[in-house]
């Protein structure tokens, strides 16, 4: 008995130990990007649907030029009274770097404060993602920048709209990278064009207190706390132009304050960019591939063939006497 005991308490032993050293450890998890929390069906059937429409976006980013005015206003924090105003406007476009493969922007000034000068490129240095590049906020390579979650729908402006919170994981907020902001975004609920983004750096609110601590326990010299201001910044873009199935901005507006006395923020500068007068161009084939077919004539039979192309009349020769 003594015997079939101790050999119970080996195999038991033998055991233990084999599971311990002897098996294989299973294999880690593949990494994957982050997800929404919210993994509703429906959100999720969203997301696949605007990523689909962020891709006809992209296809078309070289595809327009247009007119970009800017209105820079300064005001006064601490008495919020208007100080100046700076007027600019540009030729602008988007164009593919080289060698990175990215959209950036292009301007070129022609007009300052109303009167005309000399062509030239210039770089605002806005330090906002370009207003075009937030119809990518959707595509599939941008997923895992952002947390996603439903926000409901609103009507505004006779459309309904489907709203998104959003909130970008970059490691630095509030660049030209749009995965450094959160807000919301508004769709159009029918095209799923993109309407409308409200957004501002990614963790500000949490900056802000932490830099009022900061100003409020600092030190001064001759009345100058030793601790800067905390700053804040704000933008809105609406896409407000419709052409060939796609939405296209019409204004972004940068909103900068700064810690006052009162201790809140008051406004500091105003930044309006409007563009307008949108002209398009194709650009090689896959901008052809990438449009959308056009929706048959319903007053046209489609059995009946097309009707032959016919050669343009002349306009006639203000030379020639008439009869």
């Amino acid at each position: 008995m003594n015997r079939t005991i101790v050999g119970g308490r080996i195999l038991l032993c033998s055991a233990l130990l084999l599971v311990a050293h002897g098996s294989p450890a299973p294999a880690a998890a593949e990494k994957t990007a982050p997800a929404s929390i919210d993994e509703s069906p429906e959100l999720a059937g969203l997301l696949q649907k605007l990523a689909t429409r962020a891709d006809l976006y992209r296809k078309y980013a070289l595809g327009f030029t247009c007119e970009e005015s800017l209105v820079k206003t300064y005001y006064d924090p601490d008495k919020g009274s208007f100080k100046r105003r700076q007027r600019e406007s540009y030729d602008y476009l988007f164009e593919r770097s080289d060698k990175t493969g990215r959209l950036g922007e292009v301007r070129e000034i022609f007009e300052e404060n109303g009167k005309a000068v000399r062509r030239s490129t210039r770089d605002l240095e806005l330090a906002i993602p370009p207003s075009y590049a937030w119809s990518q906020i959707f595509a599939t390579e941008n997923r895992g920048k952002f947390h996603f979650k439903l926000a409901g729908k609103v009507l505004k402006g006779y459309k309904l709209l489907i709203e998104f919170d959003f909130t970008g994981w970059a490691t630095e907020p509030g660049t030209a990278d749009i995965g450094g902001w959160s807000g919301r975004a508004s769709v159009d609920s029918t095209t799923l064009n993109l309407a409308e983004i409200s957004a501002e750096p990614s963790g500000q609110l949490s900056r802000i207190e932490a830099e009022k601590i900061k100003y409020q326990r600092a030190f001064a010299i001759m009345g100058v706390p030793l601790a800067g201001k905390p700053k804040s910044r704000a933008i809105s873009v609406l896409f407000g132009f419709q052409s060939e199935d796609l939405t296209y901005p019409t204004e972004t507006t940068i909103t900068e304050s700064v810690y006052v006395r009162s201790a809140e923020m008051g406004l500091e500068k105003r930044t309006i960019l409007t563009y307008r007068s949108y002209r398009f161009f194709k650009v090689g084939t896959e901008a052809e591939e990438a449009r959308p077919a056009p929706a048959p004539d319903p007053n046209v039979d489609p059995g009946t063939p097309p009707p032959e192309a016919t050669a343009p009349i002349p306009p006639p020769d203000p030379n020639r006497p008439r009869r």
